[in-house]
């Protein structure tokens, strides 16, 4: 029942980082800017995420400054429902564990897809990222966490075209359904995909 919109650009490029709250629940629906004292750099092509029902998760966008021609893989979070609510940003790590070789963390992109699971959990793939990319790698993340750590996903299956600016929705909370989408300079993608992301046994238990 509310919209959140944070930073983006001007008609002159500049680059925003102020957010504002527009709440449907009300008789006459008004935009109301949510203050806050530090704000992570402006940027566009990023996304965010609601997780447990009044938290936000901003993730990547080109911003003003970052380690990958200006795109960002930071993550920033705030909780709407603080007396003042504060943005702040996450410390987060690439997930390691006994015989794990492969722990990476997503890197800079922008015009991702990011889908939040009914578990409070966030997928991120795809996106405009300079010279590294894996067509077939899902990162997950759990800001709920103190020090969140990046996880990969395997899985099966015919994965989307690496590509940037799909549109995305969720189904049922267990579908991901991802359309389109831009990849080179010119090519334009036509594609309908589905994540699965619960099993029919896993439904039906």
């Amino acid at each position: 029942s509310k919209l959140v919109v944070s930073g983006g650009c001007t008609d002159a490029g500049v680059l925003l980082s102020d957010t504002y709250l527009l709440d449907l629940t009300t008789e006459k629906p008004a935009w109301k800017e949510i203050p806050s004292s530090w704000t992570p750099p402006s940027r566009l092509g990023h996304s965010l995420s609601v997780y447990s029902r009044t938290k936000i998760l901003m993730f990547g966008g080109l911003a003003k400054s970052g380690n990958l021609q200006l795109r960002s893989g930071e993550a920033y979070t705030i909780d709407l429902e603080d007396e003042e609510p504060q943005w702040r940003q996450l410390d987060c790590s690439a997930f390691t564990s006994v015989g794990n070789q492969n722990a990476v963390i997503p890197p800079p992109r922008l015009d991702h897809v990011a889908v939040s699971m009914p578990c409070g959990r966030i997928i991120i793939f795809g996106g405009s990222v300079a010279g590294l990319h894996s067509p077939s790698q899902l990162f997950l993340l759990d800001p709920s966490e103190e020090k969140p750590p990046w996880r990969t996903l395997n899985v099966p299956g015919q994965p989307p075209k690496f590509a940037w600016g799909h549109g995305t929705c969720v189904v049922g909370g267990t579908r991901v359904m991802v359309l389109g989408g831009q990849t080179g300079e010119e090519l334009l993608l036509n594609e309908l995909h589905e994540l699965r992301l619960a099993s029919r046994q896993d439904l039906d238990s």
